[in-house]
């Protein structure tokens, strides 16, 4: 028998003595007392964490027994044990209402994917058509250039004569101008 076990029982041995000291004041105190009524000082007896936690992995105990015995074990009180068993019975009503709400909360993020995935390809979409708009303007400007610079890989080839060369007597229509003048102040 563990050292645990031997404290259980001690404890409890203990416990039927002193409920039946109390019981023996409660009916010296209060003579008008129904002679049934009897008082009990409740213990828990205390487990080791592992010992409960194995027994509750394993489906030997249920969550009504495992929960006191931990919770007993970490030094909480009666009212506490008690309230955490309400919360947890609450928590268990409501699981179907958080099944379904998983439920419902996957079909909502399975919309949102899909609504995300049209947006991602109306998206991609425009950008192949920016991307091909770019394209093309780029194939037009390398065209462009591509003409310029035969233009000037012609014009490099076959020098013509300049505009002014071309012209015979530009420079003495100038001068003859400047003469006129010139014979005019003399007179």
């Amino acid at each position: 028998m563990s050292q645990l076990q031997l404290l259980n029982t001690t404890v409890q041995h203990m416990a039927l003595a002193v409920n039946k000291v109390l019981t023996a004041c409660y009916h010296a105190c209060y003579q008008s007392a129904p002679e049934g009524d009897e008082l009990a000082l409740l213990t828990a007896p205390l487990a080791s964490t592992p010992e409960v936690e194995a027994l509750f992995t394993n489906n030997i105990i249920d969550i009504e027994s495992a929960l006191p015995a931990a919770l007993h074990s970490l030094g909480c009180s009666a009212e506490e044990i008690e309230g955490a068993l309400k919360r947890r019975r609450k928590a268990d009503k409501g699981a179907a209402n958080t099944d379904l709400m998983t439920a419902q909360t996957a079909a909502m993020v399975g919309d949102a994917d899909v609504s995300l995935k049209a947006a991602q390809t109306e998206k991609t979409a425009a950008e192949v058509e920016a991307v091909r708009i770019g394209v093309e303007k780029t194939r037009a400007e390398v065209g462009k250039v591509q003409a310029d610079t035969k233009k000037a890989e012609h014009d490099a080839k076959a020098p013509y004569p300049s505009a002014a060369a071309a012209k015979p007597g530009g420079g003495a229509s100038s001068s003859g101008s400047s003469s006129s003048s010139s014979s005019a102040k003399k007179k």
